[in-house]
């Protein structure tokens, strides 16, 4: 019997605060012990509609612990201390990186490298799973 992990579903996640120190739990997921063994995960609860079609409001995401994504990758990222966003993140060769919306009616978010470093934009994780709900 392979017994599965559970995580914590996160309602927000916000500056400063480790995940593992968030008391905002709202729910719990299972992901597979092989997936568990490569690092450090939490869950999060999807507001807002930025990224439909693909992910939707009340969808849950199962997020890597990371720092640094590939460009494209979709990731949970904190700008300027405030509510983590998820986006498709994409880097330039000059060090700019653009937060990119899955809906067509949200503008990219672009940032040049000196305000990645000042406001700052971080990346808190890279999304790895998409639990959809009905």
């Amino acid at each position: 019997i392979i017994k599965a992990v559970r995580i914590p579903v996160l309602g927000r996640v916000a500056a400063g605060i480790p995940i593992d120190a968030v008391e905002e739990i709202i729910d719990f997921e299972e992901i597979h012990p092989d997936m568990a063994a490569t690092g450090e995960f939490f869950a999060l609860k999807i507001k807002g509609d930025s990224m439909e079609p693909r992910i939707s409001e009340g969808d849950v995401v199962i997020v890597r612990e990371q720092s640094d994504v590939e460009s494209g990758d979709v990731a949970i990222i904190l700008v300027n201390g405030d509510d983590a966003t998820v986006k498709k993140l994409m880097k330039y060769d000059n060090g700019t990186i653009s937060l990119v919306a899955f809906n067509p009616a949200y503008q990219p978010m672009v940032f040049t490298p000196q305000q990645v470093k000042e406001l700052p934009v971080e990346v808190i994780g890279k999304v790895v799973e998409l639990r959809g709900k009905f």
